[in-house]
């Protein structure tokens, strides 16, 4: 109890702190109160980069179980209801009289009111993913109101409630941070990486034209690059940055607020995480080095801004971001990272630009942008010749011709064709077509296009459509020409990704003539397979015979191996029942607690008799798996 007191202390104690924030004055101070009863820590806060998007919300941790008391943060009227298995799973939206949204996800159940409407709709429906608007009259709640119990559905990886404030005009995700929640942070950002790009072909650092990670040391909000000598640098170059912000009583890797960097004291880049728009999310791609995420996990954000990325958040920068280093001279580079309460980091670096006599060399290898130049003096800008892929690089001044010229189609036995990202964009073969809209790149892209050896049970070679570390914005069109196969099996075909280690993934399909056409949203290696065996269904607590009087539901597991479950129905005796789909756990549960409620038709409710339970599982493909039990109760 002492130690709870002193933690409430603290806590009240940073209030003060985090009322005086950045940018907290344009918000409603201690107008909503936390939606739970116990002090707020976070396992991850707004802005978080995550795989594909930005992290809307504050993810509030419930001690690592689930059941806790989740309350309305304000009066107001709820104004959205939404069940699903994915996503945010079982979601509340409240709408405030002063133009917020709260919203409240990833729940066990709701309270017991509003679990009776949403499931009287299920009912309806007789379907498992739902959604409902009310009417601003219909369910009314005050601030402090139970409104739900924390839980882990949807796509959480682990029992806690996902908080948001949103706009409730534009629907856009607002920082939580920023409306004065009583939560303890006095920790600065920690600078994890500093990565330096080239961004043509006159440009080098340190003597490389490849990217380089530069060695970084400090802690506690100060931090500089190792060693006393200068960064060397030439031309174009854009920088990148790891960064994460750290809560107190939290282990947690959490997002930043805002990230600054600076050229000789003059502002060339900066972003912050106040709000943005949902439609925003996709550009995240283009805001991290999502190369170097595919490879490696690394979240470096970047300081400079393609052409095609329209994010919000870029609040100022000058070209850009883009940093031309094109007269001699020592430059003093700072980056500044800000959280949303303030606390500051700061990574000092010194450059050195220079025009005089440089040692061009190969440093690193990224495969399908090796340069291995060879040591000539440069005395002008320096040209880039590749004469093949994962070969030699040449290097030569400008003024110098004396080497033979190699055509684009030579830089890699792969390269087809440049694309351009203001452009729609195609490439077909016999066996292939792929058609890329406007808008779905970021930048230019030097397109590569080839065929590998079919994976067992294919019907097609696996067609290697660029690479999967190059993102792009939106879904796409691939048509892949797999062999002569039946009219009865032809609806039973997919396309499906392959990663590196030959696991497959389903991007589904349909036949237009003789190829199979889908919409995929990452680049890679695809093929076709052949989908014709169900679903699996495996019964967990029930058998036939059993007494159930004792349980409190019925839990089965369904497991579809390739193109996974589309669509499942239970029934008792009969009458359609609601089950609860959990994929994570591929998990399907039914509460015996509906059973008078929802389905007073269903015999011997009152007494104990026998039922029938049967399920229905299909898969994206139309195969039908069933099960059926009689059990007692």
């Amino acid at each position: 109890m002492r130690l709870a007191k002193s933690f409430f202390l603290l806590i009240t104690i940073c209030t003060i702190k985090v009322s005086c924030s950045y940018g907290q004055s344009k918000y409603p101070q201690q107008y909503f109160r936390s939606p739970i009863d116990f002090p707020i820590i976070l396992a991850g806060n707004f802005g978080e980069i995550r795989s594909n998007h930005f992290h809307g919300g504050l993810d509030i941790k419930t001690e690592s179980i689930e059941g806790k008391h989740v309350y309305a943060a304000a009066d107001g009227y709820v104004s959205r209801i939404k069940i699903s298995p994915w996503g945010y799973g079982k979601t509340l939206y409240i709408t405030h009289p002063n133009g917020y949204i709260t919203v409240y996800a990833h729940l066990k159940k709701l309270e017991p009111k509003l679990d009776e409407y949403i499931k009287r709709h299920q009912y309806k429906k007789q379907m498992y993913s739902v959604q409902k608007f009310p009417y601003s009259n219909e369910l009314k709640v005050k601030k402090g109101d139970l409104i739900a119990y924390s839980g882990n559905t949807g796509g959480s990886s682990g029992p806690h409630l996902h908080f948001e404030i949103r706009n409730a005009i534009t629907g856009f995700p607002v920082n939580p941070l920023l409306f004065g929640f009583a939560i303890m942070d006095s920790l600065k950002p920690s600078v994890k990486a500093l990565r330096i790009y080239p961004l043509n072909e006159n440009s080098h650092i340190n003597g490389s034209h490849n990217p380089k990670y530069i060695g970084i040391s400090g802690s506690k909000g100060k931090y500089h690059v190792k060693g006393k000598k200068p960064i060397t640098v030439r031309g174009e170059v854009g920088f990148a940055i790891e960064v994460y912000d750290f809560l107190n009583y939290s282990h947690n890797k959490c997002g930043i607020f805002s990230i600054e960097l600076k050229k000789d004291g003059k502002r060339v880049y900066y972003h912050e995480m106040a709000t943005y728009g949902f439609h925003e999310n996709h550009y995240i791609s283009s805001h991290v080095d999502y190369s170097e995420f595919k490879r490696k996990g690394k979240h470096l954000q970047k300081s400079f801004i393609a052409p095609n990325n329209r994010l919000s958040i870029y609040k100022e920068s000058l070209n850009r971001g883009v940093v031309n280093f094109s007269e001699d001279g020592l430059h003093e580079m700072e980056y500044i990272i800000k959280d949303s309460y303030g606390n500051t980091s700061t990574l000092y670096m010194t450059l050195q630009s220079k025009r005089e006599e440089t040692m061009v060399q190969k440093n690193e290898m990224i495969p399908g942008s090796e340069k291995a130049l060879l040591p000539i003096k440069d005395t002008g800008s320096t040209k880039i010749l590749q004469p093949n892929r994962g070969g030699m690089d040449v290097g030569a001044p400008s003024n110098l011709n004396l080497l033979p010229k190699f055509t684009k189609e030579d830089a890699s036995p792969h390269y087809v064709k440049t694309f351009k990202y203001q452009f729609e964009n195609s490439y077909s073969t016999d066996e292939m077509k792929v058609y890329l809209s406007s808008g779905l790149l970021y930048e230019d892209l030097d397109f590569n296009y080839k065929t590998s050896d079919t994976i067992l049970g294919a019907i097609a070679p696996t067609h290697h459509i660029h690479n999967p570390y190059t993102p792009v914005h939106g879904r796409y069109s691939l048509s892949i020409k797999p062999k002569d196969i039946s009219e009865k099996l032809k609806v039973k075909a997919l396309i499906v990704r392959v990663n590196k280690y030959g696991s497959t993934y389903y991007e589904g399909g349909a036949y237009e003539g003789e190829f199979i056409t889908a919409n995929p949203k990452y680049l890679g290696a695809f093929t076709v397979l052949i989908d014709s065996i169900p679903p699996k269904i495996r019964a967990l607590n029930v058998y036939q015979g059993k007494d159930m009087t004792p349980s409190k539901s019925i839990k089965v597991n369904v497991y579809d191996k390739l193109s996974g479950i589309a669509s499942f129905n239970g029934y008792i005796d009969g009458q359609w029942i609601l089950m609860e789909y959990e994929p994570k756990n591929a998990a399907l549960t039914y509460n015996f607690d509906d059973l008078e409620k929802f389905t007073p038709n269903i015999k011997g409710t009152e007494t104990r008799s026998t039922h029938k339970f049967e399920l229905e599982v299909t898969d994206n493909r139309g195969n039908i798996s069933k099960l059926a039990i009689d059990f007692l109760r």
